[in-house]
């Protein structure tokens, strides 16, 4: 009979996102899910078709407008900027592999070199344009190369920004939370 109370207090603070010390301290999410697992035990689950900005765009929601700038001087890169109404709100440099989604209100890209190794997250609050945080990507580490792909999948929901690494000397799958970019999981592939 004492451990319904206990039962019921611990669902009802899952349900209003306030996770009780003893979840956090073991490297769970704030729903209990235990990210280190679920990456240990997932499948390679990388997609072409997700390494592009085009199709992060087919996903930015109907809230924001995406306008992406090429210059004539150099076609690699490209300038990012996100509207509301038309009011820019954030702009990034990028290239033709950027990877972003847009969840209500937050971005989250990742800023990387599509010809060298690892990246980083970064976190943006839309209705302010302030950066919440950029975190480095666990990935593959720091490999010796002299040519190189790194390719990305992203996405993302409440908790998690799930980020699908594929690069020349390796492929990895990283979890971060959403709120501090804290790393949640992670797993190098053969």
């Amino acid at each position: 009979m004492r451990a319904l109370p206990c039962l019921l207090t611990a669902v009802f603070l899952l349900a209003s996102g306030t996770a009780p010390s003893h979840i956090e301290a073991q490297g769970l999410s704030k729903s209990g899910i235990d990210y280190q697992k679920t990456a240990d035990s997932a499948g390679w689950g990388w997609e072409d078709a997700k390494a592009n900005p085009l199709r992060c765009i087919f996903q930015a929601g109907a809230k924001y407008s995406i306008v992406m700038v090429s210059e004539p001087s150099d076609r690699d890169r490209l300038t990012f900027k996100i509207l509301y109404g038309d009011k820019e709100v954030y702009t990034w440099g990028g290239h033709m592999r950027t990877v972003f989604r847009i969840l209500e209100d937050r971005l989250y890209y990742a800023r990387f070199h599509p010809s060298a190794d690892g990246g980083r997250v970064v976190a943006v609050d839309l209705s302010s344009g302030k950066e919440l945080w950029d975190s480095p990507l666990q990935g593959i580490g720091p490999r010796a190369h002299s040519a190189y792909v790194n390719l990305m999948n992203l996405d993302a929901n409440f908790e998690v920004v799930t980020v699908w690494g594929n690069e020349t000397m390796g492929r990895y799958l990283e979890f971060k939370d959403v709120t501090t970019g804290k790393t949640l999981g992670h797993r190098i592939f053969p």
